[in-house]
């Protein structure tokens, strides 16, 4: 791949080859005497230290009043979407869950959480309601990947986001769980799956019959909000996943309350590092937990309520056909990595150099419209007649090549390589979208009414926008996603031979090792490339991250990872001769100790310090996990202590730092802070 060269704003900009990750896949279970086919089983439960089991078969937490509806998406503008079998009956099954959801207290001094409690409680009833879809949102990964944790079940996923219905019930309050004080509101969420007839008995067994119901149990943090910050690792599944593929804002994915400490290697929870304590541990330690389960249950068919539900256009009912997701590009954010020489994204061509870069991370996703699974099917490794998987060190996977492209600008592109080509969430909502699927990163493909995502945060999603340039604070550029533009996924008819076996043609391209690529011959439905491109504009500030980016209203306290504002330091001298060392602000590896004045009227601050980048010339606005100190002030002073950051490598001296500011409390004022060292 080509390096980066600088560009000025407004000229074409940046190419990149992506290896973007994968959901998961199920880990290679060994065959033996009980287990001959290899079938994954459920993961091992912990019992915690005071006795908490795995969660019961109903719901523990009731509304304790009649609710007032607050329904979390209005569906008025919704375009009804026709039935795609001629009225003919389907399947329907209910899903409702009840728990309670809130804020963390403990967090905030003690003197101010009286007002904080009070104010969160005046909050509007859309604010409870965001809460609640993002604890809502933790029940994915064991539903969507359900398969990997129960012999002989399916995937149970949940619908698309724009029929959740979330109801309030009562008013917020201030409880204690397990220790941990908290402003909570108890809610139910409801919403209703409509699929092919035979399919939830595919699912379930339990849904076989009209009036079968299921429970599936969960645990779930009180506060579903900086679950990282909190607990670390420790309730993150990364199995499947290639290693630095999750980070504070995609947690959602990867939350399994099963996750104990010893659950490592890349099939167990933990492929990154492990954690000291298991999810159930960390949880009651940090934030509590709630016991609830999600309620499917099979519905007699009801062809209005049908009408009401049903999502997602068909646009071949005999082949697979794909839709670029574009609003998924609106999902983007800003982060500042160190890239040390043996990277693995190095070595993929994700970043155009070592050190510190500066990254635009964001979502693509596409959308099979097709009533047939878009079918890659097995990987066959190393084969030479193809050469369509390329075997992958760094990752230990065999990466799909040619899936796609991304550009930032309107540069030329190369392919991108995908991790794997899988069926990650259900955006159909209609009864020839199947509830469950075959397809993981082993057996590859896109099922019906299901969407291929690779979402921000994954390892290698993003665009390297280090060199940019700026004349002014921001720029607007178009970001694309354009897929299968060199034609190796068949949307449309595959070409069989007379055996039954797909027939390759040459691609006229090579892979890394210089070997030909050969494709699948397809008759292509027509039009089958009209809604394969997305573009949606994005601002680039010039400089910062996420971090110092407004907070969605549910970002609370002093662990979040937004609303932070860079805190003016004095310039360090310049050296007078060319060939002396550059000055620096501290001796790395020292213990630093700054003390900072507040003014005495100001409401409570945050200060976060993090390490700065002298190839950059700025601070890396760091997240909560990788900073140097993160530290409440809530008097007119404070002493702060903190390690000197380490020399990086030649480029990267270390001996300086960055300090950010944030009001503790998103509802008060930005203060200012002076910040001087003390020896």
């Amino acid at each position: 791949m080509k390096q980066l060269t600088r560009l000025a704003p407004g000229f074409l900009l940046l190419l990149i080859t992506l290896a973007a990750s994968c959901g998961q896949e199920p880990p290679e279970a060994e065959a033996n005497d009980t287990n001959p086919t290899r079938t994954i089983e459920p993961a091992e439960t912990e019992e915690a230290d005071d006795g908490l089991l795995p969660p019961p078969a109903i719901a523990t937490t009731l509304p304790t009043s009649t609710p007032d509806i607050a329904e979390a998406d209005s569906n008025d503008d919704r375009d009804n979407v026709p039935s795609p079998i001629n009225g003919e009956a389907g399947a329907l099954i209910s899903l409702t869950m009840e728990s309670q959801v809130g804020i963390l207290l403990d967090e905030y001094p003690e003197g101010m959480r009286d007002a904080v409690a009070k104010a969160l409680s005046d909050e509007t009833d859309a604010f409870w309601v965001e809460l609640a879809q993002r604890q809502v949102a933790l029940t994915y990964n064991r539903l969507h990947f359900r398969p990997f944790f129960y012999a002989d079940k399916g995937q149970l996923p949940l619908p698309p986001q724009s029929l959740w219905h979330i109801e309030l019930t009562g008013e917020p309050e201030r409880q204690t769980i397990n220790g941990q004080e908290l402003i909570l509101i108890n809610y139910t969420f409801s919403s209703t799956l409509l699929t092919g007839l035979d399919e939830p008995a595919k699912a379930e067994p339990a849904l076989a019959e009209i009036g079968g119901v299921w429970n599936e149990p969960f645990v779930l943090p009180p506060d579903p909000t900086q679950l990282l910050q909190r607990t670390g690792n420790a309730c993150i599944n990364e199995g499947g996943f290639p290693p630095n593929s999750y980070d504070s804002e995609n947690v959602d994915i990867f939350y399994d309350y099963t996750c104990t400490a010893d659950s490592g290697g890349a099939a167990g929870c933990h492929r990154t590092t492990l954690p000291t304590l298991s999810c159930l541990q960390a949880l009651q330690a940090t934030v509590g937990v709630v016991e609830t389960a999600v309620t499917f249950q099979r519905l007699e068919w009801d062809p209005d309520l049908a009408d009401e539900i049903r999502l997602g256009e068909v646009v071949s009912e005999d082949a697979p056909d794909l839709l670029v997701v574009s609003e998924d590009l609106q999902n983007n954010r800003i982060i500042y990595r160190y890239f040390p020489t043996d990277s693995c994204a190095l070595a993929e061509g994700c970043v155009n150099g070592t050190g510190w870069r500066r990254l635009l991370q964001f979502d693509a996703t596409a959308h099979n419209l097709g009533a047939v699974a878009l079918d890659i099917g097995p990987v066959v490794a190393e084969n030479p007649l193809t050469n369509m998987f390329e075997y992958n060190s760094c990752h230990a996977h065999f990466h799909f090549q040619n899936y796609g492209e991304f550009q930032l600008g309107t540069a030329s592109q190369p392919s991108k390589q995908a991790f794997c080509v899988e069926s990650t969430s259900r955006l159909s909502n209609n009864e020839l979208a199947p509830l469950t699927h075959e397809f993981s990163c082993n057996i590859q493909g896109i099922q019906a009414g299901w969407v291929d995502e690779y979402g921000a945060g994954l390892d290698c999603q993003w665009i390297d926008i280090t060199d940019l340039e700026f004349e002014e604070e921001t720029i607007e550029l178009p970001l694309s996603f354009r897929f299968n533009t060199e034609q190796f996924l068949c949307e449309g008819y595959p070409v069989l031979d007379e055996e039954g076996n797909p027939v390759f043609e040459p691609s006229g391209l090579r892979n890394s090792n210089g070997l030909p690529i050969s494709r699948p011959q397809c008759e292509f439905v027509e039009d089958w490339d009209a809604t394969n491109s997305g573009t949606e504009e994005v601002t680039i500030p010039a400089t910062g991250s996420f971090v110092t980016e407004p907070c969605a209203s549910s970002e609370q306290g002093p662990r979040r990872n937004c609303g932070f504002t860079a805190v003016p330091l004095p310039d360090l001298p310049e050296a007078e001769e060319e060939e002396e060392e550059p000055a620096l602000r501290c001796t790395p590896g020292s213990t630093v100790q700054l003390s900072c004045s507040l003014d005495g009227e100001a409401a409570a601050q945050v200060v976060r310090l993090c390490e700065t980048s002298a190839m950059l010339g700025t601070g890396t606005a760091c997240t909560f996990s990788d900073s140097l100190l993160n530290q409440v002030i809530s008097s007119s002073s404070a002493e702060l202590s903190f390690t000197c950051p380490f020399v990086r490598d030649e480029n990267e001296p270390g001996g300086d730092y960055a300090l950010y500011a944030a009001p503790l409390f998103t509802g008060d004022a930005l203060a200012e802070i002076s910040c001087t060292p003390t020896e």
